[in-house]
């Protein structure tokens, strides 16, 4: 069942997209786990994939702690060294220039989700402008960053500032982890709709778990879907 759905709410329009795709979202959010799975759903189309870690801020969620696994599905990790781990500005490496730099493949950039989160992809403005780049703002209703237009609009103009980037989308990802329901994905999507309207923003494409995903689902939506695994967990949810 699943691999019919996919077929169906990944269509390709989701996925035509400039050749960089900034995620950028308030701690809570899952916006790493939106990056993740994003990029590997990128890997089926033609081209590299890279998935760049730009975030300095949620030591919980790093993908580069999961970077082998991710690779051998045909994701490359790229992240500062792990000797910069600690630093609230880490040291660039010559690979994460080198990834922007390139004009081959996709490259899916993980972003802080506070002002010095945001300002760590600010200096790349020039070069990411220049390759053609989205910014992509995710959005969790049922975090308190995120539970009312204010607090949304709030964010995106904290991060655009700092990160001297537009947001040219909104992705909507309401959940309560374990606790998620079709009920509560439809509850938090309406709130995120609304913001998109307020703000002048489009929503790229709505998240939900696998496990909540059956025959018929995307027509409840007008966005598409990308349906997500959870790669990992939390410390207090395992």
């Amino acid at each position: 069942m699943h691999s019919e759905i996919e077929n169906l709410v990944l269509p390709e329009s989701m996925l035509d997209v400039s050749r960089i795709s900034i995620f950028a979202g308030r701690f809570g959010t899952g916006k790493t786990e939106v990056a993740i799975n994003y990029a590997l759903a990128l890997t089926k189309l033609d081209g590299s994939v890279t998935l760049t870690d730009m975030d300095v801020v949620t030591p919980y969620f790093r993908s580069r702690d999961m970077s082998e696994r991710l690779e051998r599905k045909g994701v490359e990790v790229v992240a500062p060294s792990e000797l910069t781990r600690d630093i609230h500005l880490p040291a660039i490496s010559a690979r994460i220039w080198g990834t922007l730099q390139s004009e081959d493949g996709f490259t899916v950039m993980d972003v802080g989700g506070d002002s010095q989160g945001a300002r760590a992809i600010g200096q790349f403005k020039a070069l990411i402008e220049r390759s053609g780049y989205i910014m992509y703002l995710v959005v969790n209703p049922f975090r308190p960053y995120n539970s009312t237009l204010e607090r949304i609009a709030e964010t995106v103009e904290d991060i655009e500032t700092n990160a001297r980037l537009k947001t040219g989308a909104l992705v909507s990802n309401p959940n309560l982890i374990a606790d998620t329901t079709l009920q509560t994905v439809q509850e938090g999507h309406r709130l995120v709709e609304q913001a998109g309207e307020e703000l002048g923003l489009p929503i790229a494409f709505l998240c939900m778990e696998d496990r909540l995903l059956h025959e018929g689902v995307e027509d409840q939506y007008a966005q598409p879907i990308l349906p997500l695994t959870r790669h990992f967990r939390p410390p207090w949810d395992e």
